[in-house]
């Protein structure tokens, strides 16, 4: 039996996902099955678990550092996955991607300065401008071909304008799926350097690829190298979200130590016991069972295309070259998004709403496919009843 068939009852732990206080509150009820947050339902790769357990039977938790054998892990990680040298005693950490991104913008921007975000995109990049004392400038995604694509004349529009300084990129993209190819994103590196734009790019989605595509990170553009931060995060591979450090790579020496002296003034960029470990042990001992997962996620996904498009035609499904997050039009049925995942909810499924996600994304819902295909086949069949 795959490890991938079955998933442990998330409602007997702490799972914010499965959190039945949130689910009543979203959706008025919690007799659902949540597929709303971006976490995988899957248990750890048995790597990690082994020497989890052998760790808690040591049981001495004091004050650890990341050996010589963490850092060679991340730096062969970065070499075989994404074709890229990178320093590994060079990347900073800190406890999520958006802390980093918080920290960069307080060190590189003015308050009240503008902060280009591309939505339908991460509720949290709109936030974190937001909570920095940044101003939000939107250059929103538009649609071609059954995918989202970039607008470049918009974005140039926008990064001309010198009260914009900054520019958070998705990479992959989150709702979308877009797995941005390199000619776009040398688009946006052209742009980028053109205007002194500093870029912060998230590729926590970078390891969830499907066939056909290509993961490009923005660290393989050195003429971005001045103005750069890369964030970067294995909580969603491994499903350790709950425990993972995140890391920034920063190729520029003076932003570099700019973001250290911040974060040693925090006292930020610890480790844990089971972090590191679980970091360790995932880049260096779970590619099979990364090529397993991928192997069930694109089985998922395509279970789910080929069901909606013959058995549920008022929904469109935006096809994901990557992510585990399905990015669903239902834009057809007539309701808002807010009140269709109400509505899927009585049927015993729950979706993000796609304004979540910006304005236009309104007349979307997000539908989370990291699960056994049992949970994915029942879900449609609700989803096919709901309308």
């Amino acid at each position: 039996m795959s490890v991938f068939s079955t998933c442990p009852d998330r409602f007997h732990s702490p799972s914010s996902k499965y959190n039945r206080e949130f689910l009543k509150d979203i959706y008025g009820t919690d007799d659902l099955r949540p597929l709303w947050v971006a976490d995988q339902d899957f248990v750890c790769p048995p790597p990690i678990l082994e020497h989890f357990k052998e760790k808690t039977e040591f049981g001495v938790f004091g004050y650890e550092y990341r050996p010589n054998s963490f850092h060679a892990a991340v730096e062969k990680w970065f070499e075989r996955k994404y074709n890229v040298a990178i320093d590994p005693l060079k990347v900073q950490y800190s406890p999520t991607i958006m802390t980093s991104m918080a920290m960069a913008l307080e060190l590189f921007t003015n308050p009240g300065e503008g902060v280009i975000i591309q939505p339908p995109v991460y509720m949290e990049f709109k936030n974190t401008v937001e909570k920095s004392g940044r101003t939000v400038a939107t250059n929103p995604l538009v649609i071609e071909n059954e995918r989202y694509v970039m607008d470049y004349l918009d974005l140039e529009q926008k990064a001309s304008l010198p009260y914009n300084t900054a520019m958070l990129l998705c990479n992959p993209h989150n709702p979308g799926g877009r797995v941005w190819s390199k000619e776009e994103l040398k688009k946006v590196v052209e742009i980028c350097v053109k205007y002194d734009i500093l870029l912060i790019s998230d590729e926590i989605h970078a390891d969830i690829i499907y066939s056909g595509h290509a993961f490009n990170s923005m660290l393989h553009f050195e003429e971005m190298y001045d103005n750069l931060m890369v964030c970067y995060s294995p909580g969603k591979v491994f499903n350790i979200a709950s425990l993972s450090d995140s890391m920034a790579i920063i190729p520029s020496d003076e932003m570099r130590d700019a973001f250290n002296a911040l974060r040693l003034k925090y006292n930020l960029g610890r480790t844990n016991a089971f972090a590191r470990l679980a970091m360790e042990m995932g880049f260096s001992q779970c590619d099979q069972w990364l090529s397993d997962l991928l192997s069930t996620l694109e089985q998922n996904r395509d279970t789910m295309n080929h069901f909606i498009s013959f058995e549920i035609p008022q929904i469109k499904m935006m096809i994901p070259e990557g992510t585990y997050l399905a990015w669903l039009d239902i834009s057809s049925l007539k309701m808002s998004s807010k009140e269709a995942i109400r509505h899927f909810a009585k049927y015993g499924i729950g979706l993000n709403p796609g304004n979540d996600f910006g304005e236009n994304g309104e007349g979307y819902v997000r539908m989370n496919f990291a699960c056994t295909p049992d949970t994915i086949n029942a879900a449609l069949v609700r989803l096919q009843q709901s309308v």
